[in-house]
């Protein structure tokens, strides 16, 4: 089942700008799950603690690529991804000083690190995000889970 969230970002397809990477995030990174995405990715999914609890993930994990990568270097479920998968290279966290939700752009993604990601593509993400509703307490697991953080803050909202 795709999440409510996940659909408000339908429009998200970096098909073209991630066909020829060598990088390739799902060699490397796992994603975090919606709580109303954990039921689909049950049999697949792991846990990854943070300080106030955890959440539920799939993909890279002990150097092995995400199992839904096929052997081309493409999603076999592109069409329902979860969130995470969705939207990165941007990420969204919560700042626990200010209760802000702070959207960030992921520098370990070689197409963000070169500037190949529209303005007007991120503003049209943070406009959708700052419209949706997001578990806060899910959004403060998934800030503490484990990330490189080569982030970009790009903007903050309440």
């Amino acid at each position: 089942m795709v999440s409510d969230l996940t659909k408000k970002l339908g429009f998200v397809d970096f098909g073209d700008i991630c066909k020829n990477c060598k990088v390739n995030c799902c060699r490397r990174f796992y994603a975090i799950l919606l709580p109303e995405e954990e039921e689909e990715f049950k049999d697949v999914a792991f846990e990854i603690k943070t300080s106030i609890g955890s959440v539920k993930a799939i993909g890279s994990r002990n150097g092995q690529p995400c199992q839904f990568l096929d052997s081309s270097g493409f999603c076999r479920i592109y069409n329902r991804r979860p969130f995470d998968c969705r939207l990165w290279p941007l990420i969204l966290y919560y700042d626990f000083a200010t209760g802000e939700k702070v959207l960030y752009l992921d520098l370990e993604c070689p197409a963000a690190e070169k500037g190949l990601i529209s303005k007007e593509f991120i503003e049209r993400v943070a406009s959708a995000l700052k419209n949706a509703s997001i578990d806060e307490e899910w959004l403060k697991r998934y800030t503490l889970a484990p990330w490189p953080n080569r982030l970009k803050e790009i903007t903050r909202f309440r």
